[in-house]
């Protein structure tokens, strides 16, 4: 499956377009750190997933810049086109999909992907250890997700918004929240390795050029 030219994407000025020519300004927009205590990233839809799974590949546990690639239409409309946890400088050498355990070993077609769900055009990074206590706000309040909402609200930009909520003081454990695209749908992450094989960087794509 293509996807989109994450080079391109997160480039401050960069112009980028899809084959019906949808022409858009790329700029960067940085969210903060998410602090990864178990290394094991959850991305999802916050707002509806039920305990979410990380991926297979693991990180080390620490804390990482969170970037959106942000492109702004002709028409000026802003949407988000593409989501980053950097985890190094390193440049990208090849981009592999993002896999959940359980889909390791399935072998997919040159049109199939694997993705995460999105109904209510938001998605996100978290630590596996912050998906968990995510989950336990759920059953402790189950209209908590009105608190992840405001907290979108209070950071909305045109037509897209976004939010880094500390689910836990003390640890420091929180979820980066952001507008995904043109908003439902399912959409697939990537891992970029460098040179050496290690991970510099998980991308999900929102689909916007195609």
């Amino acid at each position: 499956m293509e996807h989109t030219d994450f080079a391109v994407a997160f480039r401050n000025g960069a112009t980028i377009s899809d084959d019906e020519g949808l022409l858009a300004t790329m700029r960067v927009q940085p969210l903060g750190d998410l602090i990864a205590p178990s290394g094991a990233i959850v991305a999802c839809d916050p707002l509806t997933a039920i305990e979410p799974k990380p991926f297979a590949q693991r990180i080390a546990p620490g804390r990482y810049p969170i970037l959106l690639g942000v492109a702004r239409l002709a028409n000026g409309d802003e949407r988000v086109a593409c989501a980053q946890l950097r985890l190094s400088d390193a440049p990208v050498t090849r981009w592999e999909m993002a896999r959940l355990e359980s889909q390791e070993q399935i072998t997919l077609g040159a049109d199939e992907f694997f993705g995460y769900g999105v109904d209510a055009g938001v998605g996100c990074f978290m630590d596996a250890q912050a998906a968990a206590a995510l989950d336990a706000r759920y059953e402790r309040d189950e209209s908590y997700d009105e608190a992840l909402i405001d907290a979108l609200e209070a950071h909305r930009t045109d037509s897209w918004d976004h939010a880094n909520v500390a689910l836990d003081e003390c640890s420091g454990l929180n979820v980066v929240l952001f507008s995904s695209g043109w908003g439902d749908g399912v959409f697939a992450s990537y891992w970029g390795y460098d040179a050496s094989g290690a991970p510099a960087c998980l991308v999900t794509d929102f689909s916007l050029f195609g």
